[in-house]
């Protein structure tokens, strides 16, 4: 019983392992085209259900793994007028759980919109092709914030993201690595951006056959919806 016990606790800390090892793999893909998107989520969709997502880590689970290690880089961090700076007094696993919703509400949106429009039942694979596609959308919005927390406590020396922020407000000249993070902030942001649209653009192209016109305008209407709620959480 008790090696069984151990078998089982040995099998599940490896799958979580290769699945963290596959979160950074998985962002590097999606960045790299965003037609996989939705091409990814199509493709595992139609094999059987045991054979799904092994090559990459599903949209659930990114979405999963990177609002934990979001929600344990916050701590207590927040400004005073964004979301997360309601949320301070919630446990890790609390915050956790609401940056993942707040992370995919859009997705939710999204889709049901387009099933709507399809005339589709929510229980479908349709549905849930969908709602994997925006939610690998995220990665755009999610990407460049995750890697400027990540840097200003690397640069801080600290775990107190919000005094360190709080330190370069005050000093008068900032350090040429205070520089370089902030470009490379720029540069991915600006990127994400570009690859957000192209995303989007993507799925509703494969999905909404209306005029092309017609298509550019919901698009834009959810990247501008998309962009709002990243724009309120972070």
């Amino acid at each position: 019983m008790f090696e069984k016990l151990i078998d089982s606790f040995e099998k599940l800390c490896l799958q979580i392992i290769i699945e963290i090892l596959l979160v950074p793999v998985t962002i590097f893909k999606l960045f790299q085209d965003p037609r996989r998107c939705y091409d990814l989520s199509v493709h595992e969709m139609e094999k059987e259900e045991t054979e799904r997502f092994h090559d990459y880590l599903s949209p659930i689970k990114l979405s999963v793994y990177t609002s934990v290690i979001i929600s344990v880089l916050l701590m207590d961090y927040g400004g005073e007028h964004n979301i997360i700076s309601k949320i301070k007094g919630l446990s890790m696993v609390e915050k956790a759980l609401f940056i993942f919703l707040m992370n995919n509400v859009t997705a939710v949106i999204f889709s049901v919109a387009l099933l709507w429009y399809k005339k589709e039942k929510v229980n479908t694979v349709t549905f849930r092709t969908l709602l994997f596609s925006f939610i690998y959308t995220t990665v755009y919005t999610s990407t460049p914030f995750f890697i400027l927390i990540i840097s200003a406590m690397f640069l801080g020396q600290t775990l107190n993201v919000e005094s360190y922020l709080d330190h370069l407000g005050k000093v008068t000249e900032y350090g040429t690595r205070d520089y370089f993070v902030f470009l490379v902030f720029i540069i991915i942001g600006i990127i994400g951006i570009f690859k957000l649209f192209k995303a989007l653009h993507y799925i509703l192209k494969n999905n909404f056959s209306y005029h092309p016109y017609v298509v550019w305008f919901f698009t834009v209407l959810f990247f501008v919806i998309q962009l709002y709620f990243a724009r309120g959480f972070t």
